[in-house]
C-alpha cells in the first residue's frame, strides 16, 4: 500500500505491510492484534463475498427445517430470507403466515376461582372465547342494572319532593280533654283546648303568683338551719317583710316566714326578760344518770341501785358544768333545781362525784359545782 495523496503536500511512500493492526483481537473474521493491515483488509473482502454470494460459512441451509414453510426448499440464505417474507405474508398453509383469529380464541385460560363461584357457565380451564362472552354478558347486565338503579332513585326522588310539598297531618285536629275539660267526653278542637289551658294557666298563676313571686319568696329560704338554740339575730338570709292581705299563694308563704320570725323573736324576747331560756340538755348523754346523797359517801352507795339514778338536766351538757345552774327536769325553773349541798354520784357509783352548791340556799354566781372527786 503506498499513500498517493499528494493534496496535503508530499508523503513517503509505506507499504500496507508495515502498518500493524493495534484494534482486539476479531475472532469473527480471524483478525488479531499485530496482523498487517493488508490481511485485516483480505480477511474483511472475504467475509463481504461469502455474504454476497449466501455461501460458504455463513449459515448451514441443510440444518433449517424448512417443512412448516410454503414454496421451498430454499438453498441460500437470501433465498431462506425471501421464503420466511413469503410464508408471513402468506397465510396459506400450517404453521405458516398471521395467527388466525379463531385459533387465538379456542386457546384455553384458568379461570380463578373466585370467578368460578359466581358464575357456574365458566369452567377452569375455558377458552378465551367462552371467557370473553360471558364477561361481556355480565358487563351488559351490569349496565342495565345500574340503569335500572339510577331510573328508581330518580323517581323516588321525584316522589319525595312531591311528598314534601304536601301538608301533613289534619289541618284541624280533635282531641278529648283529660284535664281542663274533663267532664265533656266529646272531642273537641286543639285551638278550643289550648284556650282552655291558657284560662286554666291564668287562674292558676294568679293564685299561685308568678314566676318573680315565686323566686323572690325561695330567696327567703333559710341559708343555715334553723336551730331554736341560735339566737336569731345570729342567722343570716331569713329576713322577710311582712306582706298585708297576701293575694297568692307565694305572697301567702312569705307572710308565714315573716310570722315565723316574728314569732322566734318573742321566744327569744321572753327567754331573755325571764331569765329561763327553757332549752336544757341531760347532763353528758340520755344514758347517763346520777344518785343523789346528803354525803359522798351516801351518794356512792345509792348509785349501785339503779332504781336511785336519776337524770339531771343543764343548758350545757357537761356534767358537773361550774358554770350553769342544774335541774332535775329539763325546765329551767327554781323549783326543779338541785337541793343546796346535795352529792351526786355518777352512776353505778364507781367514778365521778361531785356536791351542787347551787339551789334555793346556795350561790348565786358560778361556781355551781365543788370540784369532781373520785372518791369519798
Amino acid at each position: 500500500m503506498l499513500p498517493i495523496n499528494k493534496k496535503n503536500g508530499p508523503c513517503d511512500p509505506i507499504s500496507s505491510n508495515c502498518v500493524i493492526w493495534q484494534g482486539p483481537d476479531l475472532p469473527c473474521v480471524d483478525i488479531c492484534y499485530g496482523d498487517s493491515i493488508s490481511a485485516v483488509v483480505a480477511a474483511l473482502c472475504d467475509q463481504l463475498v461469502i455474504l454476497q454470494e449466501g455461501s460458504g460459512a455463513g449459515i448451514d441451509i441443510s440444518q433449517i427445517n424448512q417443512t412448516t414453510l410454503n414454496g421451498g426448499p430454499a438453498y441460500t440464505e437470501t433465498e431462506l430470507i425471501q421464503l420466511i417474507i413469503n410464508n408471513i405474508n402468506n397465510s396459506g398453509g400450517s404453521g405458516g403466515g398471521v395467527w388466525d383469529c379463531g385459533e387465538t380464541l379456542h386457546c384455553l385460560l384458568n379461570v380463578p376461582e373466585c370467578y368460578l363461584s359466581v358464575n357456574p357457565n365458566i369452567t377452569s380451564p375455558d377458552t378465551i372465547g367462552d371467557i370473553l362472552t360471558e364477561l361481556m354478558n355480565e358487563q351488559c347486565g351490569s349496565i342495565q342494572m345500574r340503569q335500572g338503579l339510577v331510573n328508581s332513585i330518580q323517581d323516588a326522588n321525584s316522589q319525595l319532593s312531591e311528598i314534601k310539598r304536601k301538608p301533613s297531618g289534619d289541618v284541624n285536629p280533635v282531641l278529648k280533654s283529660v284535664c281542663v275539660d274533663k267532664d265533656n267526653s266529646s272531642p273537641q278542637p286543639v285551638a278550643v283546648l289550648l284556650n282552655k289551658v291558657e284560662a286554666d294557666y291564668c287562674i292558676t298563676r294568679n293564685n299561685v303568683g308568678t314566676e318573680s313571686d315565686i323566686a323572690a319568696m325561695l330567696a327567703l329560704t333559710p341559708s343555715n338551719p334553723l336551730s331554736l338554740a341560735d339566737p336569731i339575730g345570729a342567722r343570716t338570709g331569713f329576713n322577710p317583710h311582712i306582706t298585708e292581705n297576701p293575694t297568692s299563694i307565694a305572697q301567702a308563704l312569705k307572710t308565714a316566714m315573716r310570722l315565723i320570725t316574728d314569732l322566734r323573736t318573742a321566744v327569744e324576747d321572753l327567754q331573755a326578760t325571764s331569765g329561763n331560756n327553757g332549752i336544757l340538755s341531760r347532763m353528758v348523754s340520755i344514758n347517763t344518770f346520777y344518785a343523789t346523797g346528803a354525803t359522798c359517801a351516801i351518794a356512792t352507795t345509792a348509785a349501785a341501785t339503779p332504781a336511785n339514778c336519776v337524770d339531771i338536766w343543764n343548758s350545757t351538757g357537761i356534767q358537773f358544768d361550774t358554770n350553769v345552774r342544774a335541774y332535775s327536769t329539763p325546765i329551767a325553773e327554781a323549783s326543779y333545781e338541785l337541793a343546796t349541798g346535795a352529792w351526786y354520784a355518777l352512776c353505778p357509783g364507781s367514778s365521778d362525784r361531785a356536791q351542787y352548791l347551787g339551789g334555793s340556799t346556795g350561790v348565786l354566781t358560778a361556781p355551781f359545782w365543788s370540784a369532781t372527786v373520785i372518791t369519798c
